[in-house]
This record gives C-alpha cells, structure tokens and sequence, in this order.
C-alpha cells in the first residue's frame, strides 16, 4: 500500500497527518515481494501522480531495494527516509538480542506467566510476549517490571488477600532483633491470623511498644503471607533492578525522540532543537547516553537527506494505523485473508459525508 500526501500540506498537519489526510495511491496484493517489483509499482504511481519528493519506509531489504532502484532510474531527486520507528526498533535489536540480562527478564516473564494464571496472582502477571514487531515493543516488559518493583516497594500486598500471622519464625526474629523481653507481650498473638497488614500493625501496637521502625523488612518477609505469596512469583524481578533502571533510560531517550520528530518533523537542521529536549547526557548511564548518540546518529544522517529550508515526514506510522484499522474492521467478519476487502482501505481514508455515500450506494452494487 501505497499512501501520498502533498509536501506543502505537512505544516497543516503538524508532521504527522491523520487518516484523511492522506491518499491512498497503490493497493497492490502479491505473493512475493521484490525490490524489482517494488519499483515498478513506484515507477506506476509516480506515472499518474508526478515524481515523489519523499519516501519513508520501513528498512525491508524489498522496499529498500525497490526505492533504491526507483530513484536511480526515475526519480534520483527523491529522498528516503528510514521510518524512524523500525530505525530505532533495528537499533534495539542489536543493542539487547544478546544481551544475557535482557533474554534472562524475558524468560522469567514468560514462564512466571505459564506457572500464575488462574491463580491468586493473575493480577500481577507481565504481558504475554509478542510473536512478531518484538522490539517496536520493547517498553512494555519494562515498564510491567517497573510497577512489580514499586509495588513491591510500598510493601501492601493487602490485594492478594492472604493473612498476617505472627509465625514463630517472625517471633523468633523479633527476640533476636529486639530482646525477648521487649517481644513477650505479644505472646498471645502468636499463630493469629489478620486480614491485612493495617489490621495486623494495630493488634502489634496494641499489645506492646513495638513501633514501625522495628518491624523490618525481614520481619515482614516472615509475618506477611500476603509479601510470601508475592515473592513466590515475583521476588526474581528484585535482582534486576539496576539493569532496569538502564533500560528504560534508553526507552525513555527512544521515545522522547520519536514523539519529538513526529511532531516537528524531519530537516537539515533537526539535530540542535532534538538535543535541546532530551535530558543532559550527563544524567543519564553510560549505556543509555551511548545508546542515545546511537539513534542521534541515525536521525542526524537522515536528516541531512532533506534540501536545505524544509522540513519532511519522519515516520511512515500511518501506514501501520491504516492497517490495524483495517485488521479491526476484518476482525469483525470470518474474511480474514487479503482480498476484495481491501477495498475499504480508501474509504478510511476519506471523510463520509450523505453525498459521498449516497454516490457509493448508486454507483457500486457490491464488493
């Protein structure tokens, strides 16, 4: 699929034009793509519709090859752009496939999820892992591990609904850490069961002079069944706490940019007003702010693509929107493989008015 829209029209959209503002020039279906192929549909369009100024694409080796031979042999004035979502996905890929860490976090996810659902802890469980666009989604895994540790953090796991009990190995631990003495008053409530930690604190405090701050972390690892359950599923996600902290630095920087260059668009120039909303690199790992030189690299080449004075699209996401929405739409019906229906693509495309439909009604039987 091939969609257009004329370069003076950007500005209005703001570098990142909606679904009708775009045109639809190609739809061609094939059973395998080539960059010959790709450029002869190029070579089609650009016959009815004028020569391009601009192409963004995702970097396949057929669409690459395609655009690459479009432009020496009919339009060698036209830039193209990598798409800068598959550019910095490409940049993922090669930075965390053999990174032992990251391939570790993920196999954790997947068989903490395989071994908790239908359990008390379902609540809890990561995302189920992609099949495919893997690192266009890096974030999510992240992000889940994120919430498990702050979670984790403010130490209520009244949600998992399991007691409180003052267990003799919590008892044991109190008169090692506090004195016996201090710990007999509260004898009586050895072996009791309280629904949450809230409730738990207030029969403590009640029977003695025990305060906050001498109920620790081991204590509750001990006393809150609720913090047991928890860790039997979740307690692995602690060791990974400093390189989660690398990663979604490089997240963060990834995204920044995308929604920076998605919005102003791509030029010559882009480079200096970039830096200028991004966090300095000195408050960043090293890993993430190498990471960050990595991407700038690529978008400062890109970039240099465009003629002096203009500013151009740095994303090729409509096209993937145009597509889930046609997915949604096919979801709906028991046709799933390409077909007829892809003719409703244009008409997501186009604004519906009574005359446009009335026309449609009259004009077209069927698909």
């Amino acid at each position: 699929m091939i969609l257009g829209i004329p370069a003076m029209r950007l500005i209005e959209t703001d570098y990142s034009p909606n679904h009708h503002a775009m045109q639809v020039l190609a739809i061609e279906v094939t059973t395998h793509s080539t960059g010959p192929w790709v450029a002869s549909v190029l070579r089609d369009v650009a016959e009815r519709t004028g020569r391009p100024v601009q192409i963004v694409a995702d970097h396949g080796s057929d669409l690459h090859k395609g655009i690459t031979l479009f432009q020496q042999k009919q339009a060698p004035a036209c830039v193209k752009t990598d798409d800068i979502s598959h550019h910095i996905a490409n940049l993922f890929k090669a930075e965390l496939s053999a990174d032992a860490r990251w391939n570790g976090l993920l196999e954790h996810c997947r068989t903490t999820l395989a071994s908790f659902q239908q359990t008390d802890l379902a609540f809890l469980l990561p995302p189920r892992q992609r099949t495919k666009a893997r690192f266009m989604h890096v974030d999510t895994h992240v992000e889940w591990a994120r919430n498990i540790l702050a979670y984790d953090d403010r130490g209520d796991f009244s949600a998992i609904r399991r007691p409180c009990v003052l267990s003799v190995a919590a008892w044991d631990h109190l008169c090692a850490r506090l004195g016996a003495a201090r710990v007999q008053a509260l004898r009586a409530l050895r072996g009791r069961q309280h629904p949450d930690k809230a409730a738990f604190c207030d029969a403590l405090h009640a029977a003695s002079d025990l305060t906050p701050e001498d109920l620790d972390d081991a204590f509750w690892d001990l006393a809150d069944t609720g913090r047991e359950r928890f860790l039997e599923g979740f307690g692995w996600v602690r060791a990974y706490r400093e390189e989660l902290v690398v990663y979604a630095q490089m997240m963060e920087q990834a995204k920044a940019i995308q929604t920076f260059l998605k919005s102003k668009g791509l030029h010559a120039g882009v480079i200096e007003p970039l830096r200028a909303t991004l966090p300095p690199r000195t408050t960043l790992t090293p890993r993430a702010a190498d990471f960050t030189d990595r991407i700038l690299d690529g978008v400062a080449a890109e970039g240099a693509k465009t003629p002096p004075g203009e500013t151009w699209l740095a994303s090729s996401d409509i096209i993937e929107s145009v597509f889930g929405k046609y997915k949604t739409f096919t979801a709906r019906g028991p046709l799933k493989e390409i077909g007829r229906l892809v003719l409703t693509i244009p008409a997501f495309l186009t604004e519906l008015t009574p005359s446009l439909i009335r026309e449609a009604m009259v004009s077209v039987r069927t698909l």
